[in-house]
Formats: C-alpha cells, sequence, structure tokens
C-alpha cells in the first residue's frame, strides 16, 4: 500500500464514520466530542491526549527531528 491510498482510506473513513453519527442521530459519538470528553476526564488525561496529537503534528509535518520524534521510535525498537 502506498502513503497516498493510506491516506485516502484514513480519511475516507473518518468521513463515513462522521456521516454515520449525524445519520444516526447520535452526534454524540463524533470524534472530536469524543476527544472533548477524554480530555475532560483529568488533567493527565488531557497532558497525554494534547502530547499524542501534537506530537502526530510535528511528525506528519516533518517539523521535528527523527532523533525527537516518537513515531520514529516505532523503527528503533524493531532492530
Amino acid at each position: 500500500m502506498t502513503a497516498g491510498r493510506a491516506w485516502a482510506l484514513l480519511v475516507a473513513a473518518v468521513l463515513w464514520w462522521e456521516r454515520q453519527c449525524y445519520r444516526s442521530g447520535r452526534p454524540e459519538h463524533l470524534l472530536s466530542r469524543g476527544m472533548d470528553r477524554a480530555r475532560n476526564r483529568n488533567r493527565v488525561m488531557r497532558c497525554v491526549l494534547d502530547g499524542a496529537v501534537i506530537a502526530t503534528a510535528l511528525h506528519l509535518l516533518r517539523w521535528i527531528p527523527d532523533r525527537l520524534d516518537v513515531y520514529q521510535a516505532v523503527r528503533w525498537t524493531r532492530r
């Protein structure tokens, strides 16, 4: 699978889920609302989730050196 195909599948899955939530009359199951609920559980959860989102953005935008990229750690553990 190519990166382009993986992105297309990811976007399609998110769009499908969001549409299903609205069509079923259950907007509380939207991904963003689920994230809101999880972040509001406690301060630790908020920090963990915010860190995960920030780490993902930095990785996808390639704004962080490989040695600091937590996603690159997957590559290091497979040696």
